[in-house]
């Protein structure tokens, strides 16, 4: 049945080729479609909301969590402006696995998972299948997820079919094909940015909400 879901990510980026509507329709208003299962980095009732797309295999996403991320999160996250939903959007198996992971430990282990995935991408990303789980295993381990659990976890077709799902609407909604990809208000930004190109964005559409940026 896993292997039904693995495929599914084949389909789901060849399914991207046939296009889709553009991030914002013209004259609509946005909306992220934010649900109680996302994961949302900041408050809830931040004026300017960004959407990443990322796989956890990914070294431009890794960069972006190592190195611009932190800057963000210090001017606009932790100041209540902006706040960043994540939804995975897996590129093989093993990305599959990691978010699984992820997503069966503690529910408020899940940036900080997140972000260890990312910091130490080097050490797992690139093992042998068998060196990759026990990895996976020993950070969801730290993060509370005892190893019977996450054997569980991975064998859970439901958890790896939410994440498959976040892929395949990701494409519908946004045309999704790579990562990272970001949508900001409707916005979209596509690849590695700096942390200057978001501070634009983010200025702007807190400007045409009429909130201060300094």
């Amino acid at each position: 049945m896993l292997k039904t879901l693995l495929a599914g990510l084949a389909l789901a980026a060849a399914t991207f080729m046939a296009g889709s509507a553009p991030a914002q329709d013209a004259g609509k208003a946005w909306d992220p479609k934010i649900t109680d299962t996302d994961y949302v980095l900041g408050k809830a009732d931040a004026p300017v909301t960004m959407l990443e797309f990322a796989s956890f295999t990914c070294p431009h996403c890794a960069a972006f969590t190592n190195d611009v991320l932190p800057q963000i999160e210090q001017a606009y996250v932790d100041t209540g402006k902006v706040k960043i939903v994540f939804r995975q959007f897996p590129l093989n198996g093993l990305d599959l696995r990691a978010g699984m992971m992820a997503r069966c430990a503690p529910r408020d282990q899940y940036f900080n998972i997140a972000k260890v995935l990312f910091k130490q991408q080097q050490s797992w990303a690139v093992s042998d299948p068998n060196a990759a789980l026990a990895a996976l295993a020993q950070i969801g381990g730290m993060a509370g997820l005892p190893k019977d659990k996450f054997d569980t976890c991975l064998k859970d077709n439901s958890v790896a079919d939410a994440i498959i799902k976040l892929s395949q609407d990701a494409q519908a909604d946004y045309q999704v094909n790579a990562t990272p990809t970001f949508v900001i208000e409707g916005q979209k930004v596509e690849g590695e940015a700096s942390f200057d190109t978001f501070k634009a964005i983010f200025d702007k559409k807190l400007a045409e909400k009429g909130v201060a940026t300094n």
